[in-house]
């Protein structure tokens, strides 16, 4: 017998000694001796059994499959989308082909801003105006392919709420200052 051989059967011997509570019980203690918070962000948020409750909600049918609200093959950026979720009652191919136009469009508006970027004194209205086109198109995008209602809400969800506010308030702060604030100090001089 070789020397794998026997490791293998040792441990085989090793872990039929053991029952699995005696294991999770020396996990269930390690958990317990590390600390549940660091400068009041909780480390530990979910237990086990949250997440067993949370698997089992909906699941009448007993097959052994995940309910549909947690199935990842349900949801997802290319999937069908239920008529209240759909923009102007487009099909799925539709979306995403509308999905990839604005793509190439935002990524047309910003690599032409970005050539602008050496005359940026002389052009700031052209670089501010496709960079935030750009913007706008990006964010439509993902309006096409998830759904305006799906993703606003996402968009306004309490984790993205303040990402939210600041980048649009940054690209009308962008537009403000380029278009309107430049014309009236431009037309004082």
């Amino acid at each position: 017998m070789s020397a794998l051989e026997q490791f293998i059967n040792d441990q085989k011997k090793k872990g039929s000694g053991i029952s699995s509570s005696a294991s999770f019980s020396s996990f269930d203690s390690l958990r317990n001796k590390l600390p549940t918070s660091i400068g009041g962000f909780s480390l530990l948020s979910r237990s086990e059994t949250t997440d067993s409750q949370q698997l089992l909600v909906g699941d009448d049918s007993g097959d052994g499959q995940l309910p549909a609200s947690r199935n990842r093959k349900s949801s997802g950026w290319f999937s069908p989308s239920t008529q209240d979720e759909s923009m102007f009652g487009m099909t799925r191919t539709q979306r995403i082909i509308a999905f990839f136009m604005c793509i190439i469009g935002a990524i047309f508006c910003f690599s032409t801003a970005a050539v602008l970027i050496p005359v940026i004194l002389v052009s700031t209205r052209k670089f501010a105006g496709l960079n935030t086109l750009g913007s706008l198109l990006l964010l439509l995008s993902f309006a096409f392919l998830l759904g305006p209602k799906s993703y606003l809400t996402h968009m306004a969800s309490p984790q993205r709420r303040l990402v939210t506010v600041s980048y649009l308030s940054a690209l009308f702060a962008t537009l403000y200052s380029s278009l309107w604030v430049r014309a009236l100090v431009c037309s004082r001089r």
